[in-house]
């Protein structure tokens, strides 16, 4: 079934804007000042099927040092594409309307430092080593960039059950696919606990209507971040070719209570993908949390499934803080699946730390509507 929730959206935007930062130590103002390093951008891009009644772009990015981690914090992403690359209109995000896109979404805007005003960026496989990649470090983007006026557009499509949207939130993995989370203190403020979490690597931008056969248009784009070190002001490009091809829509999961806290998950995976992701949701749960309040803290707020096939996975049921149940009784699961025609957990952190990935030559992806369950 399909659920909005406008609630919790304001409880998401309000939390997270008081939570977030960019990289950085823990509990402090991120330093502007980076010792000078090699670093190296690289960018493969994808179309984006949404479901079948809307397209995007995806964008993979890596922005590396040496040592396989995150070589500067980017103050700036900018998209530019061939002839009628245009970012959705009537969105409220930079770049609405425009053939000229800067990634990031109006809910992702703040200030590091006295460096000015960051965009959440195309920060994919860049951020942070092990175990840093949190969200008390690093700012994950709210995706996908114009889903405000995409869900507009998709309200109102007539065969589509009444409240049908994409969810706009920021996408980051956790466990079981990823390493167990943790809770550690904002970086703007110790009183919000924020649960760690992982770059899931790509970055998606709705464009246009697949129905009416408006996808991204073919051709090269180009990425260009802007980032200051020691003071000084710079900027580097990437390249990518967008071809023909994509893949079909991507059915919701299903999923099923296990009655103890965990959950089965179910996906059927469209011809053509290599591998999905599963992102399930506690909505119950906030995405920061004040360290003294006695909500069901010990619960999961996300997890994430890896599947390589069809089939049905289960979420363990004692993944919460010390063993305790991974979802408390009653809350509401929300679980939206994404699929790849190329291996993309394996770019990735933790295992993937190459300054420069070979990234597929081109990287499509499959969004599912959400599904709605509850433990």
């Amino acid at each position: 079934m399909y659920k909005a929730n406008p609630r919790y959206a304001l409880l998401v935007a309000t939390l997270w804007g008081l939570a977030a930062c960019t990289t950085g130590q823990s509990s402090t103002v991120p330093a502007t000042n980076f010792t000078p390093t090699k670093s190296v951008l690289q960018l493969a891009v994808g179309t984006a099927n949404f479901s079948g009644v809307a397209a995007g772009v995806n964008v993979v990015e890596t922005f590396r040092g040496p040592n396989g981690y995150t070589a500067i914090p980017i103050s700036s992403a900018t998209l530019t594409g061939p002839a009628g690359l245009a970012g959705f209109p009537g969105s409220k995000d930079p770049g609405a309307g425009s053939a000229t896109i800067p990634l990031g979404s109006a809910q992702n805007q703040f200030v590091i430092g006295t460096g000015g005003t960051i965009l959440a960026s195309a920060d994919a496989f860049g951020v942070g080593p092990p175990a840093s990649s949190n969200t008390g470090l690093n700012f994950y983007p709210y995706q996908p960039q114009f889903g405000d006026a995409l869900n507009g557009f998709v309200s109102h499509i007539p065969q589509l059950p009444p409240g049908a949207q994409f969810p706009v939130s920021p996408i980051y993995g956790g466990p079981p696919a990823y390493p167990p989370v943790s809770y550690v203190p904002s970086a703007l403020s110790a009183l919000v606990q924020v649960p760690t979490g992982w770059s899931e690597g790509f970055y998606l931008v709705a464009t246009g209507n697949i129905a009416v056969g408006q996808p991204p248009p073919t051709g090269s784009y180009t990425l260009t971040v802007s980032y200051s070190q020691n003071g000084s002001n710079s900027s580097t490009t990437a390249k990518a070719n967008l071809g023909l091809g994509g893949l079909p829509a991507m059915n919701p999961p299903q999923i099923v209570s296990s009655g103890t806290g965990g959950a089965a998950i179910s996906v059927q995976l469209p011809p053509g993908a290599k591998q999905a992701f599963v992102n399930v949701i506690d909505l119950n749960v906030p995405p920061g949390q004040l360290a003294t309040a006695p909500t069901c803290a010990n619960g999961l707020k996300f997890a994430t499934v890896k599947f390589a096939s069809s089939g049905t996975q289960s979420i363990p049921a004692n993944l919460g803080q010390g063993g305790s149940p991974t979802f408390c009784k009653g809350d509401t699961l929300e679980a939206q699946a994404f699929a790849f025609d190329y291996d993309n957990f394996d770019l990735g952190p933790p295992g993937n730390s190459a300054q420069a990935p070979a990234l597929p030559a081109q990287a499509d992806v499959s969004i599912s509507f959400p599904n709605v369950g509850q433990e």
